[in-house]
């Protein structure tokens, strides 16, 4: 069981406002020379611009210790994700210069201990990396946020949350944080050098999260493309974590019956199956000559040596991938095997005939 802690990033802010800087002198009207006779004109000067260091062009005044330290900490923060910690600051600065350059306004909060440029547009990444940083080995990534970091196409969630042991939820408010009963260190891994929690695990609390099922649906199939994840592992792990009060395990339970296909298309169409009590057949199966892979085939019924492939695309017009498809089906078929191809039309528009072929090449009766 899963519960919520909500809290939220809240940048830090300068402790008190930026000082303008100073307005150039006004230039005097002319004057003239007394010996010139009025002959020429002479202006008074006025006293030189001042150089401007990178921050002083944004308002922001560079403190006294000097232009050449701020771009030395520009840099350590280009080195590590465009975020600067205070510990590698410290190795610049000394902690009275380093609360001068916080107080300017240069170097604003993402969590304690970790910093970007004010200058710096502050990105989800961001957000991820120093949030982690200072959560460290207490927690992991959380639902969306772990789907988001695992690269799959779910919407950017407005700030990282976390899901930490119950045991440690007493973590001070600067991230939104769920708290679970039922930590496994089976369900965490490390992903580009962050702490989250697996593929499985996340579309399991992704649907805790109150998402609609089209969105789950949609989070459910680009993980198994995407191999992050396998139907069987989802059925397992959902069966471990879900029980009484647990949210969202009903919704994932009914639409993992018609999982297992890389796309929507072939989710409708092991829907139909489903719903006209016709057998399940095996998913995304790879046939092989010689240890290469020959072809991978949407459906196989096996024990029919019959296969199904749906098909999205509008069609393959070159000679070279009509000879692709052409070498491959006769490979199929060399095996003893059926090769029937329905379209998105089919499936969708006409599942009469779909039906009617299945039954056929399956000998099934209506």
């Amino acid at each position: 069981m899963v519960a919520t802690i909500r809290r939220t990033i809240h940048p830090a802010v300068p402790s008190h406002p930026l000082e303008p800087t100073h307005p150039l002198e006004p230039t005097q009207p002319p004057t003239l020379s007394p010996l010139c006779r009025g002959r020429h004109l002479h202006r008074r000067r006025s006293p030189p611009r001042q150089r401007r260091g990178p921050c002083q062009n944004s308002g922001r005044a560079v403190p006294s210790d000097g232009v050449e330290t701020h771009r030395r900490l520009i840099e350590l923060a280009a080195a590590n994700q465009r975020i600067l910690t205070e510990r590698t600051a410290l190795t610049v600065l000394s902690p009275a210069a380093w609360q001068r350059h916080q107080a300017a306004g240069l170097w604003m909060q993402i969590a304690p201990g970790y910093f970007h440029h004010s200058a710096t547009l502050l990105t989800f990444e961001m957000q991820v990396r120093a949030c982690s940083g200072w959560v460290g080995i207490r927690g992991a990534l959380y639902g969306s946020t772990a789907l988001r970091w695992l690269g799959i196409d779910v919407p950017e969630p407005h700030h990282p949350e976390f899901l930490v042991p119950r045991d440690r939820r007493a973590i001070p408010n600067w991230v939104t944080v769920h708290t679970t009963v039922k930590w496994d260190n089976g369900d965490i891994i490390r992903h580009r050098g962050v702490r989250t929690t697996t593929a499985t695990r996340a579309v399991i609390d992704y649907a805790a999260q109150g998402v609609s099922a089209g969105d789950l649906e949609h989070a459910i199939d680009e993980a198994i493309r995407l191999r992050r994840t396998a139907l069987v592992r989802l059925k397992r792990r959902l069966a471990g974590l879900s029980g009484k009060g647990r949210h969202g395990c009903a919704l994932l339970r009914e639409l993992l019956l018609d999982s297992g296909g890389e796309s929507h298309l072939e989710r409708r169409f092991l829907r139909l199956l489903r719903e006209q009590g016709l057998p399940r057949p095996e998913c995304q199966v790879v046939f092989k000559r010689d240890g290469e892979t020959v072809a991978r085939v949407d459906f196989v019924f096996p024990n029919e040596r019959f296969i199904v492939e749906v098909s999205g695309r509008i069609g393959h017009t070159s000679d070279r991938d009509r000879q692709r498809d052409a070498r491959r089906r006769n490979h199929l078929q060399s095996l003893g095997n059926e090769v029937i191809e329905f379209t998105t039309a089919d499936v969708i528009d006409d599942p009469g005939y779909v039906l009617a072929t299945l039954r056929a090449s399956l000998h099934v009766r209506p």
